[in-house]
């Protein structure tokens, strides 16, 4: 029995074994070579098999090798190429040729809750690929983007570490209210884009018109930018590596005199006030301390001394994507730290990304995209730059110990005061997570559901610390050090859901129906504290307990929420015709009752009359033509807080009333509206997309003309009102005035030469607006400096008309003013004679702070041109970008004239005297120094090198020799020259808008780019 029983166990697992070698012959080794169309190989190309989690990608070569089952079809795609789909048919070698998408134009443009082919869009929407992004020695997104996106206006306003960009899409609407355009980041809007690492990044699409943002109503008033993230992708984990270290300095800052220059300078002053030279030293300076100091020649140049260090920037950004076809992941770790050129100032940021996506039938997918960041950020006060350019330049600023001297000479106080141990300290920690989860489910053919939840959550902490020896304590004559603690935390919610229809009923008719509902909350809660007198200053902001004086705690809660609804019509005839229609119903909690809701409707419609029978005899060198024409509506409620359509009141201490303790109620700004309601913009759009020879040219042309009505306005009610709070006049919002923005702009990219191993590919954007205020409640508001017929952003002062010469003397009197004194433009004042008649006095009067102001211009520019040049040759590429705004008004503190003798003078001034009257600046030591201002406001064109970058590709041989699929190397200068159209400006950069605190400055960046 027991051997009968052994034989029974030896005949199954024959039958076993069997059975697993009849499994096994059932799969089969297929390989293949994928290329693209010029030949060469395509690395990193997906090779699926459908239905199933197997696949791989090629290597080096080209090369894959896959076991499959042999029962289902093989699948071989690539970024930029049509994928390809084959049966085995008991083949197991197959030679693949990519072919490129058919055109540039079917590329997929993400818009509104939803993606189009770039043939489909109707409205102006930018789209910008993370190549764009690459070698941009900035942490910031928005700085890589700027002057390559037509009727966007980005600016830099400062150096300081961390500090933000200025973006306008369009012009400036809204007077009160934020003109910023919205952020939506993976489908969540209002997330921050400075806490996102630009390598994390796919792809980014810039709304402009009414017809494309509408889908986001009253949010997307101002233009949406909309960042997509990258994913994970199926087959083996690929690993990519980015690294840059840069290295900042030579700021664009003029320097103060020093030297014989200064000397020269200050024997001027005592000439005007004296009638001649001082006939020694010691006539212009009784001081000892400060004759010893020019003996022993003690100059000082402050801003050298400040600028003299070099900032850095170390960045690493690591990222994993992988998966199959079922479950894609992509993870990112990002780490950034930057040193200013000031000590302790300087900002740390760790960042990580989880995205996941799972298909978990057919039918049913879910995923969520996480971003978490943690800033520990430290400032400096920004006075430091504008307190070095006038600084006494005499003394010694260093002790021999090399520690700051606060008083380095006789009456003088250092501007580096905050650079003293313990002295000033600012400093940032926030907290940032951005969540996202959805799930989306294919209910029919073409018909998607999707609904995802998001939130936003952002902690921040300030400690602010000011000695009495730093700057702010020297300035403000603080007996006692101050220290001062906020706490704030921001939340936001929101619920999106999203059903699409996208179907072909009939050939040639293609419709997708969007329908949206979006609920969205917000909520803040702040609180901070403040106290003086610490006993010792290394305490900072860390034992407010210890302060003898302490002015108490203070907080804030508010709390908004909107709900949306929204259609979306868009269709598709023959490939040809294009029509797009949207309607959303927003409503919002802070604005008054019966005025919460409002409908934003918006159309557009579009031609491709290339694709008409009757352009074939020209197809061969016109690839696209495309007419676009819509309209929209667009709201905003920015500018109000949360509960600015209500009346506040606040109650007070008790007083005596006939001997009883009473509390006494009064109303606090604002008062309530109940009328109030949206801000509405009303714009048309045009738009040209024309693609010459093969789209080897390509052509964007948009002219827009926008009108914004119902401004929010805040407006001070008349005292006779009888509304008051403790008798002072209080403030109301209003929907009262109206402006307007209209303009055109440009996009073009070309390649001008393609062959096997060089290409030359040029882009060029031009930007033009037109902004002015249309009409106000009372006509002008000067007090606010608002005119109507004028942007809102107008100066206004002395207007500069020149420098009093001697030969004017007599003419000058008249003024009020000698020679050498500011000439100005005055404005001609009226009086009534006796017989009421009105008369002129021609405009001579001494010059007057209230009848003689005038507007000026704006730091609206007539014109933005931004132009790239890439050369490729085999594995070199070598890029330059350069921009070019013209037509603005700064007000350039940095070459303002500063009236006191022992205030510096930026160096260089050509100021007037007696034998040199042909000058921009006046006498120095003038009695009156009226006017003086009017030197600021200066035409601040400027053409600028922005960054030119020179890269590598290593081989694919050697890639393979090392181990690694790609390896990229480069090297970028940034902001590499700056030419200021107008000589005045020499050695500063009008890009910070005349700014006298942090200066902009040279960047020089090293980078490697390695994928596995």
């Amino acid at each position: 029995m027991k051997t009968f029983a052994n034989l029974k166990n030896i005949r199954i697992w024959i039958i076993m074994l069997f059975v697993f070698l009849g499994m096994d012959a059932m799969a089969q080794n297929i390989t293949g070579t994928v290329k693209d169309h010029l030949g060469e190989p395509v690395i990193g190309a997906s090779v699926l098999e459908k239905g199933t989690g197997n696949g791989t990608i090629t290597d080096f070569d080209g090369k894959f090798t896959l076991k499959v089952s042999g029962k289902h079809p093989i699948e071989i795609s690539y970024v930029g190429y049509v994928t390809q789909t084959f049966n085995l048919k008991g083949k197991t070698s197959f030679n693949i040729v990519l072919q490129e998408d058919s055109e540039m134009m079917d590329e997929v443009v993400i818009t509104g809750f939803g993606s189009q082919k770039k043939p489909d869009i109707s409205g102006s929407i930018v789209s910008i690929s993370k190549e764009d992004l690459i070698g941009t020695p900035t942490s910031n997104v928005m700085e890589a983007l700027q002057g390559k996106i037509a009727g966007a206006d980005i600016m830099m306003g400062s150096g300081a570490v961390g500090e933000d960009v200025d973006i306008l899409l369009r012009g400036s609407r809204s007077i009160n209210g934020s003109n910023a355009p919205l952020f939506v980041i993976d489908g969540v809007q209002g997330a921050n884009y400075n806490q996102l690492s630009p390598s994390d990044i796919d792809q980014i699409s810039v709304l402009k018109d009414a017809s494309s943002t509408a889908i986001y109503g009253s949010a997307g008033a101002n233009g949406v930018i909309i960042i997509t993230t990258k994913r994970g992708a199926a087959g083996k984990i690929a690993v990519d590596l980015d690294t840059k270290y840069t290295i900042s300095g030579g700021a664009n800052f003029i320097h103060g005199m020093i030297g014989d220059e200064w000397l020269q300078y200050q024997k001027e002053y005592y000439r005007t006030r004296n009638g001649m030279y001082p006939e020694d030293i010691s006539q212009l300076f009784s001081s000892e301390a400060i004759q010893q100091a020019l003996a022993n020649n003690q100059w000082i140049d402050w801003i050298e001394e400040a600028t003299q260090g070099n900032a850095s920037q170390k960045e690493i950004n690591l990222s994993l994507r992988g998966g199959s076809d079922k479950l894609k992941v992509y993870t990112a770790f990002n780490y950034n730290n930057t040193q200013g050129l000031l000590s302790n100032e300087n900002q740390t940021r760790y960042g990580m990304r989880f995205n996941v996506d799972y298909q978990i039938r057919d039918w049913a997918k879910i995923g969520s995209s996480t971003s978490l960041t943690y800033t520990i950020k430290n400032s400096r006060g920004k006075n430091i730059f504008t307190k070095s350019l006038t600084a006494f330049p005499l003394g010694e600023p260093y002790d021999a110990n090399g520690n700051i001297n606060v008083n380095y000479i006789e009456g003088e106080t250092s501007p580096f005061g905050d650079e003293i141990e313990d002295q000033y300290a600012d400093e940032t920690r926030t907290t940032y997570a951005n969540i996202n989860a959805y799930v989306e489910l294919t209910l029919l053919k073409g018909l998607i559901f999707r609904s995802q939840i998001s939130t936003n959550l952002n902690n921040a902490r300030n400690g602010k610390y000011v000695g009495t020896h730093s700057l702010q304590g020297v300035e403000n004559g603080y007996s006692a050090p101050y220290s001062y603690i906020s706490n704030y935390y921001g939340y936001s919610y929101a619920w999106d859901n999203v059903l699409t229809y996208d179907v072909e009923p009939v050939k040639g008719h293609k419709l997708t129906l969007t329908g949206v509902t979006s609920w969205n909350k917000g909520q803040s809660d702040n609180n901070n504290m403040r106290a003086s007198g610490q006993p010792l200053d290394s305490y900072l902001f860390h034992n407010m307990a210890s302060g003898i004086t302490k002015y108490g705690v203070q907080s804030k809660y508010s709390q908004t929420q909107k709900m949306s609804y929204a259609l979306r019509f868009n269709y598709v005839y023959k490939d040809k015709y294009i029509a797009s229609f949207t309607t959303r119903w927003d409503g919002a909690s802070h604005l008054a009752e019966g005025h919460k809701w409002e409908a934003f409707p918006a159309g557009a419609l579009a031609w491709r009359v290339s694709q008409e029978s009757f352009m074939k005899p020209v197809e061969k060198w016109l690839s696209n033509l495309k007419l676009r024409v819509s309209y929209g509506v667009t709201g905003n409620s920015g500018g109000m807080g949360a509960y600015s359509s209500q009346t506040g009141a606040a109650t007070y201490s008790p007083v005596s009333i006939d001997g009883l303790l009473s509390s006494v109620s009064q109303l606090v700004s604002p008062y309530g509206n109940p009328s109030i309601g949206w801000e509405k913009t009303y714009q048309w759009n045009y738009g040209v997309d024309l693609g010459l020879f093969n789209n080897r040219v390509n052509v964007n042309l948009d002219i827009y003309n926008s009108k914004t009505k119902d401004l929010l306005f805040s407006r001070t009610l008349p005292i006779t009102s009888a509304i008051t709070a403790w008798g002072s006049p209080m403030t109301t919002w209003q929907n009262i005035g109206e402006t307007s923005n209209k303009g055109y702009e440009i996009q073009l990219s070309t390649v001008n030469i393609r062959n096997k191993d060089f290409e030359w590919r040029s882009s060029l954007s031009y930007t033009h607006n037109k902004e002015k205020i249309v009409n106000l409640p009372d006509g002008d508001l000067v007090a606010k400096k608002l005119f109507e017929g004028y942007p809102i952003k107008t100066f206004y002062d002395y207007k500069y008309a020149g420098i009093w010469s001697t030969a004017e003397a007599d003419e000058a009197a008249k003024y009020g003013c000698q020679p050498g004194y500011v000439k100005i433009e005055t404005v001609e004042q009226f009086t009534t004679d006796e017989n009421g008649n009105l008369v002129g006095d021609g405009g001579v009067h001494t010059y007057s702070n209230t009848r003689d102001l005038q507007i000026l211009g704006s730091n609206v520019p007539d014109g933005i041109v931004g132009l790239n040049n890439t050369f490729t040759y085999k594995g070199i590429e070598l890029s330059a970008f350069a921009i070019i705004r013209y037509g603005q008004m700064i007000d350039s503190k940095t070459i303002g004239w500063y009236s006191t003798k022992n205030d510096n003078q930026p160096r260089g001034t050509n100021y007037w005297t007696p034998e040199n009257q042909n000058t921009y600046f006046p006498r120095p030591g003038i009695a009156s120094t009226t006017g003086i201002e009017s030197l600021r406001y200066i035409d601040g064109s400027y053409a600028k090198i922005k960054n030119v970058t020179l890269g590598y590709v290593l081989p694919k041989k050697i890639c393979k020799t090392l181990g690694i699929e790609k390896c990229r190397v480069y090297a970028t200068a940034y902001n590499v020259f700056v030419l200021p159209f107008k000589s005045e400006l020499k050695h500063t950069d009008p890009e910070n808008n005349g700014s006298d605190t942090f200066p902009l400055y040279k960047s020089y960046l090293i980078g490697l780019n390695l994928s596995f």
